[in-house]
């Protein structure tokens, strides 16, 4: 391109001082020439713009297809810790109510009292997000509806279950922290069944029952942005 506007600017300093030229002939071939420089300038610019444009469309398709396997991986993932929400709800509530008649049946036969101490970690898949909007990218992803649900779920939805998880992790150390801090001597049932313990596994009950909502919530929307991308693929 450039060596095309240096060819027709030569071209309008060799028409500028051709002396058989009269005014007239010189000033339409040289507004002819800066025609035709100007077309090509802006036919390169259109084309640049339209391959970049291009580019970019094809890098946010790429970005969304791998991300609909990271919110399908997060699906599995949120599952899993609902489930163990749950199982944690149902060993809280049957740790509250033991006494010591229930503590000694269990014992006679043979069984184990689960503590209801279950780690929850959700591993969620945001290197691949983090990644495309640190580039700039993100606004590159035409669909607004879509662009907006993305956001909204690792800006807004993901940090709530972080939140969610701490939290629980301080309830349940405290926990762990008073299992651990009985008498060598004393049988984990007994430390179970303190006022002390009562309370803060009371803390725990109610906390595992109230705080499924945000692992619905976050389940339900990334199969929304599933379920939108599914319809970008498919126009």
């Amino acid at each position: 391109m450039q060596d095309e506007i240096i060819k027709h600017s030569k071209k309008i300093y060799s028409e500028m001082n051709n002396k058989n030229h009269s005014f007239k002939e010189k000033a339409k071939e040289v507004l002819a020439e800066i025609l035709i420089i100007v077309f090509a300038v802006s036919l390169s610019i259109w084309l640049h713009s339209w391959s970049e444009e291009r580019h970019e469309h094809k890098d946010a398709q790429t970005f969304l297809i791998g991300l609909k396997e990271d919110l399908q991986n997060d699906i599995s993932n949120l599952e899993e810790t609902k489930k163990k929400l749950d199982k944690t709800q149902q060993q809280i509530s049957f740790a509250l109510h033991l006494t010591p008649k229930k503590i000694d049946s269990i014992k006679a036969n043979h069984q184990q009292i689960q503590s209801g101490t279950n780690l929850i970690n959700t591993i969620v898949n945001n290197g691949r997000y983090e990644g495309f909007k640190s580039s700039g990218k993100i606004n590159t992803i035409e669909n607004q509806n879509v662009r907006n649900q993305i956001l909204s779920y690792y800006q807004q939805t993901i940090p709530q279950i972080v939140h969610v998880e701490a939290s629980y992790d301080k309830l349940t150390s405290k926990y762990v922290d008073l299992l651990l801090s009985g008498k060598e001597d004393e049988d984990i049932n007994t430390t179970v069944l303190k006022q002390k313990t009562k309370i803060i596994l009371s803390g725990i009950n109610d906390f595992t029952k109230y705080n499924q909502k945000p692992y619905e919530d976050a389940i339900k929307q990334a199969r929304e942005i599933i379920k939108e991308i599914d319809k970008e693929e498919n126009k």
